[in-house]
């Protein structure tokens, strides 16, 4: 699998475009510097309850949740979304 891929964030109502680093123990999402909310945001692996397949708005078949024993959800949108929700399964070491 890549090690960055392009993704957009939802924070809030506004997706937030960037890059999604994977690391060795976590992920990093890292933002554009035009969107309104920047920043990074990072996930350790070993902090991932699940990761499920979600629609866009509703729709579109391109998104993750990732969701953290705390109970706090990240939604992306991303390509390959099954590549992606298998390798975070693995590393968090879930089915």
């Amino acid at each position: 699998m890549k090690q960055v891929v392009a993704a957009n964030l939802f924070r809030g109502k506004e997706a937030v475009g960037g890059r999604l680093h994977f690391e060795e123990q976590q992920m990093v999402f890292k933002s554009h510097t035009f969107n309104i909310q920047t920043g990074e945001t990072t996930i350790i692996y070993t902090d991932i309850a699940g990761v499920h397949p979600r629609k866009t708005l509703g729709l579109v078949p391109n998104g993750i949740s990732v969701i953290l024993k705390n109970g706090i959800e990240y939604q992306f949108v991303v390509w390959n979304r099954k590549e992606i929700m298998a390798f975070l399964k693995e590393k968090a070491g879930i089915q």
